[in-house]
């Protein structure tokens, strides 16, 4: 056996590649395209006498499957997790992805979700494992046999080990000798995502009206993070998922009280609400649900937009409503990416998703084989034995292939049959914000709550999903919680203080610091109002104390 890759879009975002199997006994390599991303042309990539075995689909971005339509031939399969499926399928109804994917009818046709081992060819097969990033994604692993041992390709496809609403982060405990590694990187992400969520429901218990734009699944993810908080006594922030978000969030079967899902709607005013919140895609409000709910709430002073978005789009920054955006690239730090690898203790590491300078940072990190090539030359990383680049020296080979021998035996867990264990990419039935990357410490803080209510946020059982109603017939319907618990009635009393400072705003004293030329610089008495306000921000100023002489 003989095995080589080659990147298939080298002067785009590199996240597709091609895999050939070479076998001994048959002519014709089997070819298996992973992601299919701008700049993919599988007619190039493939010679006149090679067929496309099979597609390995890793998510439901965009961005990795948007020249599917076109890359489609052979009749090869398209394997995913059924989230995945069911995510692009649903998207394939949409006069968007008609507009923007090529043979929308092919792919439908396409696509076979995927939840275990599946035979590709004699002697090849695939499965998903989990890689968290968005609901439902994974990485795939590709084990083929030489002689009487198997051996096993990862594909991590774009990942994190946080969980991504409610699905589990990659393994570092399953068999890889080379691991096609995804190397975008944030640093970031905890922040963001905590800055995001804390917005939002500061907002929303004030009393805004509240719309956050992000794309679909992301909108899911937001939508499960804060029904989460909703759970907890002092939270409450009803939420309406719309348009695409609605639509994933039913066909990924999530439930939860203090959500309502309404994929299509008439008009703006049916699903936006004064102390609600409602999620909408895309990212920003250019087009789309966003847009239409956007264009209701623009010039009201009492309303709020938060955007979420990958850093692709230009966020609105100013508007008659309060304005806030977010950067959330779900992707893991470089320690991150350096401990999975640790973990793995492949032969092989083949950085995609990168290039230049962000590619050849990997170099020398590892004790495994880097391959951070930029051209669409094919490589071999397999020829009856795992090989690393012809560049490598062979001190630098021996230390690597001694090294991995000695370390491969602890990476991975049999069955009592023999079989190789690896996890399957199932939504966690407990809900954990941390595990989520939310920082639970400062979340608290921002929303005025103890740390260990959001430690200890509870599950909520779908099977009961639906109106929640109280046994204690004494409790008034004005007590009831989204998540079900009871409000005392000095809750009610703050909430009631909280939506009169939104609608009217609160009186607070400042001192006079500086003045020069049209600028004034006020110093607010009050502290905590400073982590209420953005940047650019407009405040209505009444000013007080001054005698006519001041004028003069």
């Amino acid at each position: 056996m003989k095995v080589t890759y080659q990147h298939a879009n080298p002067n785009y975002a590199r996240e597709s590649f091609l895999i050939r199997f070479h076998r001994n006994s048959v002519d014709q390599p089997v070819c298996i395209l992973v992601d299919s991303g701008e700049g993919v042309n599988i007619d190039d990539l493939l010679d006149d006498d090679e067929y496309l075995t099979a597609v390995l689909l890793t998510h439901a971005h965009f961005d990795h499957y948007c020249t599917l339509g076109s890359n489609l031939r052979d009749s090869a399969p398209v394997y995913a997790t059924p989230e995945t499926a069911e995510a692009i399928k649903t998207r394939l109804n949409t006069a968007l992805a008609r507009d923007n994917l090529s043979q929308p009818d092919t792919i439908r046709n396409a696509i076979e979700p995927i939840t275990d081992w599946e035979n590709v060819t004699g002697g090849i097969r695939v499965r998903p494992v989990p890689s968290g990033h968005a609901p439902g994604a994974s990485g795939f692993s590709i084990q083929f046999e030489h002689g009487d041992e198997k051996q096993y390709i990862l594909a991590t496809g774009d990942f994190t080990r946080r969980r991504a609403a409610g699905y589990p982060g990659i393994p570092s405990y399953i068999p890889a000798d080379c691991v096609f590694l995804t190397g975008a990187t944030s640093g970031d992400v905890e922040e963001q995502l905590t800055e995001a969520v804390a917005t939002i429901v500061e907002r929303t218990m004030a009393g805004s009206t509240v719309l956050a734009t992000a794309s679909g699944l992301d909108g899911v993810r937001l939508a499960y993070l804060l029904a989460s908080i909703s759970s907890v006594n002092e939270v409450s922030v009803p939420i309406t998922v719309v348009g695409r978000v609605a639509t994933l969030w039913d066909s990924l079967e999530y439930h939860h009280p203090a959500v309502k899902s309404v994929p299509e709607f008439d008009q703006p005013g049916e699903v936006l609400e004064t102390g609600e919140l409602t999620i909408a895609a895309p990212s920003t409000p250019q087009c789309g649900s966003s847009a239409a709910l956007f264009g209701k709430i623009q010039n009201d002073a009492n309303a709020t937009l938060v955007q979420v978005t990958n850093g692709g789009f230009k966020p609105v920054k100013t508007a008659g409503c309060t304005v806030a955006d977010f950067t959330l690239r779900n992707h893991p730090d470089m320690d991150t990416v350096d401990a999975v690898v640790e973990a793995l203790q492949p032969f092989n590491v083949i950085i995609t998703h990168q290039k230049g300078q962000k590619g050849r940072r990997f170099k020398n990190k590892y004790d495994s084989f880097l391959w951070s090539t930029e051209d669409d030359d094919q490589y071999t990383v397999y020829d009856s034995e795992w090989t690393g680049p012809s560049w490598v020296t062979q001190e630098t080979r021996r230390h690597i292939q001694s090294h991995i021998e000695s370390a491969n035996a602890a990476t991975s867990t049999l069955s009592e049959s023999g079989e190789m264990v690896f996890p399957d990419v199932e939504r966690h039935s407990d809900i954990d914000l941390e595990a989520e990357g939310l920082n639970l410490e400062k979340l608290a803080e921002r929303i005025h709550v103890d740390t260990a209510l959001l430690e200890d946020v509870s599950s909520f059982d779908p099977n009961e999903a639906g109106d929640i109603e109280t046994s204690d017939n004494n409790t008034d319907e004005a007590t009831k919680k989204a998540g079900g618990a009871q409000t005392t009635a000095d809750e009610i009393l703050d909430r009631l203080a909280r939506i009169e400072e939104a609608v009217t705003g609160v009186d607070r004293t400042a001192t006079v610091v500086d003045t020069r030329g049209d600028t004034v610089l006020l110093r607010v008495s009050d502290e905590s109002l400073a982590g209420n306000l953005t940047h650019g921000q407009t405040l209505d100023v009444t000013v007080s104390g001054l005698i006519d002489s001041d004028y003069k």
